[in-house]
């Protein structure tokens, strides 16, 4: 474990069955991979999240040291789900007083599992720390900002790129067959 980070989890390996739903959680260009039933509490996934970052070895992402919290792991579900430079939604709901004004968060009740918060298979969460959105004085700053890098994939010729040769077949560029 890295100096600074004493969070310990006691969470035992799993074997992935067929309901296990599985997930990337990104922050910046780090992408984990979890399988993850889909009646786990959104705090037990925030702990195998940080479990398996720690067990990396990683101290440090994009300049943020890991918490040693479980609780000081946000996560994000993208606003389009097929096409996340879009932006992120927290998964946090604020609880409001009743003047309306936010008094605390907490995850509601409908989204406090990945099944109610509608997560899919396959899905790409975004995370980050709290430690993030905290300024100087401990206020929140902005907490809608993510730093979520998608990979970009460009569409440049490359020797191994198939052509035509007008009979309707394809051949590798540089093959006279």
């Amino acid at each position: 474990m890295s100096e600074g980070t004493t969070f310990e989890s006691n969470i035992p390996m799993e074997t992935p069955t067929a309901q296990h739903l599985t997930l990337r959680f990104k922050k910046h260009k780090t992408t984990v991979l979890l399988f993850v039933s889909p009646h786990d509490s959104f705090t037990h996934v925030k702990a195998k999240l940080l479990d398996a970052i720690i067990s990396t070895g990683v101290p440090i992402i994009n300049g943020y040291r890991l918490p040693s919290d479980p609780e000081d792991v946000i996560l994000g579900v993208p606003i389009d789900d097929n096409d996340p430079s879009q932006g992120w939604i927290n998964l946090e709901i604020p609880e409001l007083d009743g003047d309306g004004g936010k008094k605390s968060k907490k995850a509601g009740v409908l989204n406090a599992t990945p099944l109610g918060a509608g997560v899919k298979d396959g899905m790409v969460l975004a995370f980050k720390f709290r430690e993030e959105i905290a300024g100087d004085d401990g206020m929140d700053i902005d907490d809608n900002e993510w730093d979520v890098v998608m990979p970009a994939y460009d569409d440049e010729e490359d020797s191994q790129v198939k052509e035509s040769d007008g009979n309707g077949t394809q051949a590798e560029d540089g093959d006279d067959s």
